[in-house]
């Protein structure tokens, strides 16, 4: 008898504890910390310049250790563009054949729940996602990704449970992806209008789930970036909060800007809005309160505070597991891969030919045997003549842009061109006037900052003059085609573009009036696989195997006259 009511006893007291730990009893509270736009800042240093980075997984990895001791019931989201953006991600997915994926590795290890595609996810081709994808223990999700012929791609939603509270993620990503990423590269993946496909997914979760909370995990910033041209909505986050009511929070990211709010949707609930920002320098942190009677839920409340990173000192441990692979990414840094016959760079780019800009028209130049190459300056780095390495070839080109072959009439080559004029130029007569659009922060028209300087484009492929004496629109003349050949504006020529250029929401190509990017995705003959940087690292492979220089081409094809009013401009300023 006394072993019966014992053992009786035990039944009870495992019955209650099972109990307990399935929640849904007083108030519990659930701890969710989110990343955005990491870019691959994985470790705490960069080898590049050997500088501790503002925010690193290193340092995500040591904030999430103090949260899950205070908070037992945490979770990991990220709100995608992980696959590009540091030299350790460019290493891993170009010249690492061994190693599994090092992204999957590193949010492996700091316990992901799931994620979401960003643009750059999908820019880097099907190999390089698919690689990572098959290597994380967590769902990447989809709810507007589907395949032509077969429907959806990534699971839509997960449901994560804990104590007891049912929580579903909702993942979509920006639309904008079948306009910026090249058609090659995305394939047959296309991605639907956010808002509808929340419309869609949200009245069957609720159905065929029930869940306490859900929460939108979003690769789309908060608002602007509509293509209005294609009807294209990039950022939709408020629409989104204001317009599909279900959502207790939306996390996002994609604009890098970061931000926490409240949106009142339509049916009058408040819903938090939050964006980490960029490169793990801030971590979204969201507390969901719920409170249980008789196991029902009768009281939610989300709020949430962005978690500044860039104070907490990397955690030695995600140091120490990683370190082998860190290592290997510095070497290759490191490593010589050619010897360079003239220095690279960028100054003077608005006058007329540069090292730099040559160099970058000559591999552009390459890419489908083009006739006509349209690029903007890149960096402000000048990079000296002899030994090239790794670390140069990312200091003088630092983005994964691909190159894209579009075919371009003579007359839209000659509207880039003039319209790339008037942004930069005033008309001048003696060389007294400001001959520089832009002003400085001292109001010296000559100093003109980088992010600026990105937006002039230049040619090469024809010989061609802008005349600064002239009225804006009449600055441009095109004397060749750079082998003599004429210059025929009705023609169509094979165009090359960095993919920034082609397809960015905010690209300079696309404010020259009558260029949209319906036309240039039409007209899009194929894009590159790879990017202009592996292409350039190649050139250097190849040539040093052969025991030659790499040798920048001189193009001498255009330049700003009258050179004596240039040139006394110059002298002046």
């Amino acid at each position: 008898m006394g072993k019966k009511t014992n053992g009786l006893i035990l039944l009870l007291f495992a019955v209650a504890i099972l109990t307990g730990c399935s929640g849904r009893r007083g108030t519990v509270t659930i701890r969710v910390v989110a990343t955005s736009d990491v870019h691959g800042r994985f470790y705490a240093n960069d080898c590049i310049d050997g500088s501790e980075r503002e925010g690193s997984m290193a340092k995500l990895s040591a904030f999430l250790k103090r949260e899950r001791d205070e908070y037992r019931h945490l979770i990991y989201l990220d709100a995608g563009d992980i696959l590009a953006g540091s030299i350790e991600i460019y290493h891993d997915i170009t010249a690492e054949f061994y190693e599994p994926s090092l992204a999957a590795t590193v949010y492996n290890m700091l316990g992901c729940d799931a994620a979401v595609f960003g643009n750059h996810d999908i820019k880097v081709g099907a190999e390089v996602y698919y690689r990572f994808l098959n290597g994380c223990n967590f769902p990447l999700l989809g709810a507007n990704l589907k395949y032509d012929n077969y429907g959806d791609f990534l699971p839509p939603y997960v449901i994560i449970e804990k104590h007891g509270v049912k929580i579903a993620v909702v993942g979509m990503t920006t639309p904008a992806v079948n306009y910026t990423v090249p058609a090659d590269i995305v394939g047959t993946v296309t991605v639907s209008d956010i808002v509808e496909s929340a419309q869609y997914w949200l009245p069957i979760i609720r159905e065929n789930e029930d869940p306490d909370v859900v929460i939108g995990l979003l690769h789309s910033g908060y608002d602007n970036g509509r293509f209005d041209e294609l009807g294209v909505e990039e950022n939709t986050v408020r629409r989104l909060a204001a317009e599909v009511p279900g959502f207790d929070c939306l996390i996002y990211g994609h604009d890098h800007i970061p931000y926490k709010g409240k949106v009142t949707s339509l049916d009058g609930d408040s819903v938090l809005v939050i964006n980490p920002g960029p490169y793990a320098s801030k971590a979204a942190v969201i507390t969901v309160t719920a409170g249980f009677r008789k196991r029902e839920l009768q009281e939610l409340s989300v709020s949430g505070s962005l978690a500044d990173l860039s104070s907490y000192e990397p955690d030695p441990d995600f140091a120490r597991s990683l370190n082998s692979r860190y290592e290997t990414v510095c070497n290759y840094a490191d490593s010589v891969i050619g010897v360079l016959d003239v220095a690279l760079d960028s100054r003077g780019a608005l006058w007329g030919n540069t090292t730099a800009m040559d160099y970058i028209h000559y591999h552009q130049m390459r890419f489908q045997a083009a006739e006509i190459s349209i690029a903007t300056p890149i960096s402000s780095e000048r990079i000296e003549a002899g030994n090239f390495t790794i670390r140069d070839a990312f200091r003088f080109y630092p983005f994964e842009n691909n190159l894209v072959s579009v075919m371009m009439k003579g007359s839209e080559i000659e509207s880039i061109l003039e319209f790339s004029a008037s942004q930069f130029y005033n008309t001048v007569t003696d060389g007294t006037e400001q001959l520089l659009r832009p002003a400085g922060p001292t109001g010296n028209s000559s100093s003109i900052g980088l992010q600026t300087m990105k937006m002039f484009m230049s040619a090469a492929g024809i010989r061609y003059v802008i005349d600064v004496t002239k009225p804006a629109g009449q600055r441009v003349s095109i004397i060749s085609m750079s082998d003599g050949t004429p210059f025929v504006p009705d023609k169509y020529y094979r165009t090359t573009f960095n993919s920034h250029l082609a397809g960015d929401a905010y690209s300079p190509l696309y404010q020259v009036p009558g260029i949209t990017r319906d036309d240039v995705r039409r007209r899009t003959v194929t894009a590159s696989g790879a990017d202009l940087r592996y292409y350039l690292i190649t050139d250097f492979f190849v040539r040093q195997e052969t025991g030659k220089n790499v040798v920048v081409p001189d193009y001498d094809n255009w330049r700003v006259i009258p050179e004596k009013t240039v040139n006394r401009y110059l002298s002046n300023e």
